[in-house]
Formats: structure tokens, sequence, C-alpha cells
């Protein structure tokens, strides 16, 4: 069964920190080149994990192809290809300056002037909105078929969806608007509509750096206003991008007691938002062995085993290991453990039983022997998403509270 977010040309991955969004959203463009489509995934988190993932050393501004033989060998037919970036934010800045300049002379006069520089990298929104930049950038470009967008942790996501909004509104405050007012073509003459205190201050300024700060900003100020109306419609444009019937996102999350909770506050501001939810992927979560993904074994206790099953175990146990072994009690170690282990998976069962209710598409990606450092982890992932998990408990429950806070008890002793 395919992603249903693999229709979309935009998929943007958001969640908490440590749930593995970026390792999801690695999986989710890998599953889209094994479906023939021309894939990249686009990180904005600074962190390096994506490029872990993907196994390579590292990743830059613009889309670096994996080989196409490492992608043939996890099924990548001809037609698929897997690209990915990390988002460098004073580069993609620049590259929007090159395009919305009036001429050559014009975008040369803003990158090179010292408040550009300095600025480029505090401007309000401009780190987010750089990011927005980028995946428009992508979107609309004719080299990929599917776009995975990797965000920063939650806090942050959603700055990443206002960016474009903060954007006009600092293009259109009073400040901005004083400064580039077009007596401002004058250099430091314009700074005659300042008083005489704050000409005395940035007059301080000049003579302390020893840098020709009014005419520096007074030029970048005007230079910027030229550019102003190319902001403001690719702010238009981005929204009506990551809203529309292209563009679907994907609400990453752990079965851990906390991790539910703000998942499930997340995905609330997102709908009220309005924004495109396609599913919810739970991942790292504790399954029985054989048994169906999100389902609850029952698994006897220690104390309920019976004695024949025991000695079953341990006569299997002293087989294998010799006379000296203390079978009996290993069997009923062992039956202890997988009672313990059955508690977590029991825990982590009902605690996602809440999205079950909230989505029709729900995704459950099991915890794995180790961390994903490479494609063939990722592939795992891949595959594990294929899988449909929106069977509902048979009692429809969906403890995130009480029960849920008992099984992290019972994990850490499992764990220990």
């Amino acid at each position: 069964m395919n992603l249903p977010a693999l229709e979309k040309r935009v998929v943007v991955c958001v969640g908490t920190g440590g749930v593995g969004k970026t390792t999801v959203a690695a999986a989710i463009a890998l599953d889209a080149a094994r479906s023939g489509r021309r894939a990249a995934v686009v990180t904005i988190d600074p962190a390096r994990r994506l490029a872990d993932a993907l196994g390579v050393d590292a990743l830059g501004n613009r889309p670096e192809a994996l080989s196409k033989e490492r992608l043939a060998a996890l099924g990548v037919p001809e037609s698929g290809s897997l690209s990915a970036l990390m988002l460098d934010m004073k580069s993609t800045f620049d590259d929007l300056v090159t395009r919305f300049a009036e001429d050559p002379a014009a975008r040369q006069r803003v990158l090179d002037n010292p408040i550009y520089r300095h600025v480029s990298d505090a401007l309000a929104g401009s780190s987010e909105y750089a990011a927005m930049e980028k995946v428009y950038e992508l979107a609309q470009s004719a080299d990929f078929d599917t776009l995975v967008v990797d965000t920063p942790p939650s806090q942050h996501a959603l700055d990443f969806l206002d960016a474009p909004e903060r954007m006009i509104e600092f293009l259109d405050s009073r400040l901005v608007q004083l400064f580039i007012h077009p007596a401002m073509a004058a250099g430091r003459a314009g700074f005659r509509f300042f008083q005489w205190g704050a000409r005395r201050a940035l007059a301080l300024i000049e003579r302390v750096t020893g840098v020709g700060f009014l005419q520096d900003l007074s030029e970048f100020l005007m230079a910027f206003e030229h550019m102003s109306e190319g902001f403001r419609e690719r702010a238009r444009e981005v929204p009506a991008l990551l809203l529309g019937p292209e563009s679907a996102f994907v609400l990453v999350t752990s079965p851990e007691t906390e991790s539910v909770k703000q998942a499930h506050r997340f995905l609330e501001r997102l709908e009220a938002k309005q924004v495109p939810v396609a599913g919810i992927v739970a991942n790292r979560v504790r399954l029985w062995p054989g048994a169906a993904p999100g389902a609850e074994p029952e698994v006897p206790q220690s104390s309920e085993a019976r004695p024949g099953d025991l000695a079953a175990l341990a006569s299997a146990l002293a087989e294998a290991s010799g006379p000296d072994y203390p079978a009996e009690r290993a069997a009923r170690a062992a039956v202890d453990a997988a009672a313990r282990y059955a508690a977590v998976v029991q825990r982590d069962a009902r605690a996602l039983g809440v999205f079950r209710e909230r989505s029709a598409f729900l995704r459950i990606v099991p915890e794995l022997a180790g961390d994903v450092h490479d494609l063939e982890g990722l592939l795992l992932v891949a595959e594990a998403l294929k899988q449909d998990s929106t069977a509902k408990r048979q009692d429809g429950g969906s403890e995130v509270d009480g029960d849920a806070q008992r099984g992290d008890k019972e994990r850490e002793s499992a764990s220990a």
C-alpha cells in the first residue's frame, strides 16, 4: 500500500524533536524513488542527521543526487532518483537578492553592502523565509516529482509556515518605510529626518567603527525597496503552494507519553490553521513478534504461566547450555521479561489510539535494533510506512495518560 502523501508534489514532515522525523522524511523520499519518481529531500534543520541517514559525508545548498547504482540495489527503477540538500540560509537569501534585483549592478550593490552582510542572517524571519523560498524553488523546478521537507522541531515549524506573512509585515513596518523614504537617496542628507540625538548616536557609531554606517544603510535600504515587490509576490505564492492541493503535511511522533501529548496539541494547531494533514507516522513503536502493527499481545505473567510450559522451557535451556546452567531460574526470568515487554507493547498500542481516531492515515514504524544511519536502514523504515496501521483496538481505547505513564515506568524497568 503506497503512502497517500506520495500523490502530492510537496510533503512536509513536522513534529517534535527526538522522534526520528528526519529519518521518516528521508524514508518517504526513498519510497517515492522506489515508486519511479524523481524525489528530493531537504532539511532546514542545521543538524547533519539527514546526511547521516543517507550515508553521505555532507550535504550542501544544492540538490545532491545519490548514485544510480546505489539506489538500484534498493529497488529504485531507472526512472526513479533520490537527491538531498541541507539549507544554507545565507546562500538562499543571496539567490533571492539575485532574482529580485533590478539589474546586475543593483544586485552587486546589495551583496557587497556591509549592512546586508550583517543583517541577512538576522533579518526578521529571514531563515524561515529563505527555507520557504528554497522549497518553492524546488517545487517549481521540472527536476523533481516529489519534494519531501524535513522541518525543525514543532516549536519552530509554525514559524516556517508563518514566515511569508512575517516578511510582509517587516516590509510594511513604519521603521522600514521611514528608512526607505525617497529622500534617503540623497545619502547622509536623508538623516535630517532623524532627531538630533539619533544623528549624534549614528555618527558616533560611524566614528568608532570606521564604517560608513549612514551611507551603507541608506544604499542598502534604497536597493531593498526596489526588490520588495518581488519578496511580496513570493510571500503570496508560497502559502498558496503549501496550503494548496499539491501539498500535504505528515505529523511524526513516537509512542512516548509526552511526545503523544505534544503531537496531539500540534495536530490541533495545524488543523486550526487549515493545514492539509495527510496523516500521522508513529516511529519507534514496540511491536510483538509476529503480531499486526499496533496489536496488543496477551502474554501471561510468570506467576500465571503453566508449570508444564516453564518446565519445557527450562528443559530446553538446560539441554542447550549444559547441566550447570540455572535453567529453571532462567526460564522464569524469560517469562517475566516477555510479560514486561508485552506491557510496553500494550502501552504503545493504547497511546496511539488517539491518532487512529483522528486520522484515516496512520503508519507505524517499529523500533529497530539500532539507529538508522544508511540507506539499508531507511529501506526498513520505508517498508514499514507501506503497512496499514489504522485498525482500532477492539475496546476502542486511547488511554494517553494513566496507562501511558504506567507503561513508561514498565518500559524503564524492561530496559534496565
